[in-house]
């Protein structure tokens, strides 16, 4: 008994010591991981606060918050400067309109707070995105939206393409939001089991709502090549490439044969195979690559 009583503090004192390095060694591991994904230096409190949180806040979005001026509408809070004040009643708008539109799409989805940063231009939005020639971007690992609406003063007098970019703008990067709160239901709650392609043409399908786009003629790049985002960045920039109208085709094509049910059914179906590919030929009955021919002969011959 008197032996027994002695090893009992042995193991405690052990378990206690196991657990220090496992908290010491996972504290360091999620502090790197988080630094390289946000290039920005962290303390572990800071990394502990925003894997509750799950919205990191980077210093150059910090300043922005700051210095701009916030509006906030339902769960979403936009950040703008004194000159933007007069879009804001179409900028709510368009959000009703976002939010109606991707609920009628994915069914009732869990709000999470997001922010908007407004600017004026691409030089301006360099501050929180790398990303070339582009007029908005959606980090999910930050939860915010970045939109340019350039010069105010069309929208202000309605021209008609000047309020469809900017319309399109919001409804394109809040989808992307949208579409990362439907994947949260899944089984799996993985976006990266989804091609870049899926992303952006669903994005693309929400931004183009009331609006016929007609097919034109643009290189195509195989969808097994617009996968990845670094795959996606570098067929932006193929000479007579259109990457996000080729997507959007594709997710039209979806739509158009299967209904816009479809489009749930795959990201469900995602979450339980874990195989975009095997479930989109349970959906379709067809490989990517035959979907592809399908699409091809679909809109080039009509």
């Amino acid at each position: 008994m008197k032996n027994s009583l002695k090893v009992l503090p042995l193991i405690l004192s052990s378990i206690i010591v196991l657990l220090g390095i496992v908290l010491v060694g996972g504290s360091i591991f999620l502090s790197k991981f988080l630094e390289e994904k946000t290039q920005e230096e962290l303390t572990y409190f800071q990394s502990i606060k925003m894997l509750i949180n799950t919205n990191f806040d980077s210093a150059a979005e910090r300043q922005l918050k700051k210095t701009n001026l916030r509006e906030d509408h339902h769960h979403v809070s936009i950040y703008y400067e004194s000159g933007f004040s007069d879009l804001l009643p179409l900028t709510k708008e368009t959000l009703d309109w976002a939010i109606e539109r991707n609920e009628e799409l994915f069914g009732e989805l869990d709000e999470r707070n997001v922010d908007i940063i407004v600017f004026e231009n691409e030089e301006d939005m360099r501050q929180l995105s790398d990303l070339k020639n582009i007029s908005g971007f959606y980090s999910e690992f930050e939860r915010l939206l970045g939109i340019i609406y350039y010069n105010k003063e069309p929208i202000l007098q309605e021209d008609e393409l000047a309020v469809y970019r900017f319309q399109k703008n919001i409804l394109h990067e809040y989808t992307h939001y949208a579409l990362e709160r439907k994947i949260d239901k899944t089984k799996a709650d993985d976006s990266t089991l989804y091609p870049v392609w899926f992303h952006e043409g669903i994005a693309e399908y929400v931004g183009n709502d009331k609006v016929r786009i007609e097919h034109s003629y643009f290189q195509g790049v195989p969808l097994q090549e617009l996968t990845t985002h670094d795959q996606w960045q570098k067929a932006r920039f193929i000479d007579k490439a259109n990457v996000y109208e080729q997507s959007f085709f594709a997710v039209k094509y979806l739509v158009d044969q299967y209904g816009e049910e479809s489009l749930n059914e795959l990201i469900e179906s995602v979450g339980i195979t874990r195989d975009f590919e095997e479930s989109f030929v349970e959906l379709t009955g067809m490989t990517i690559r035959e979907f592809e021919h399908e699409l091809h002969l679909y809109y080039m011959g009509n």
